[in-house]
């Protein structure tokens, strides 16, 4: 009778108890149709470690459409941002509803069937084509690297100080650059 409780208290189906088998399923009584299926247990566990996380079959799905996503914030403790909304618009972001690329986010973050811009807590999906975010991209490594080049142009042609743009004095003037090599996979989208 132990197993048969232990069983009952997991959920489990038991096959061997009269009781079971007269009276309907514990969760047929839900109010609230229950939003799981046996094989996403996985996938619910998952979902409860990053609520922001996008499963990795639908980001390369996109990227090889050509579209590129990005949680953007909406709203700081309750506040609205619209600031910072409009500034992503500027960039060619644009908010991402639940049916948007034939539904494959349906149900990911908010109830499927809703046709509203996908947003948890304060953060809001967006989207953009990978070509735009590519040029994005490498304008932001440019301007990353902007004030190194700022210092080796100051450098290279001398000190701002009497005689310090003299041969001898630049002679001396080395700069070394060098940079290691990280391999970052093409279909993660920062």
């Amino acid at each position: 009778m132990t197993e048969i409780r232990r069983r009952r208290s997991l959920g489990a189906p038991v096959q061997d108890d009269p009781e079971t088998s007269k009276r309907p399923s514990i969760w047929s009584k839900m109010k609230a149709k229950p939003n799981w299926d046996d094989d996403t247990g996985d996938e619910l566990l998952a979902s409860e470690v990053d609520r922001l996380a996008i499963p990795q079959h639908i980001v390369s799905a996109l990227a090889r459409d050509g579209v590129a996503l990005q949680w953007v914030t909406r709203s700081v403790r309750g506040q609205d941002a619209p600031q910072e909304i409009a500034r992503f618009r500027r960039g060619g972001w644009t908010p991402v509803n639940g049916t948007d690329f034939d539904g494959i986010l349906d149900g990911l973050f908010m109830p499927k069937g809703t046709d509203d811009t996908i947003c948890v807590e304060d953060c809001m999906l967006v989207a953009r084509p990978i070509a735009i975010h590519e040029k994005a991209k490498a304008r932001d490594r440019r301007a990353a690297d902007e004030p190194l080049r700022i210092k080796v142009a100051e450098l290279g042609a001398g000190l701002n100080i009497p005689g310090g743009n003299h041969p001898t004095a630049t002679r001396q003037n080395k700069i070394s650059i060098s940079r290691e090599g990280i391999e970052v996979p093409k279909d993660i989208n920062y």
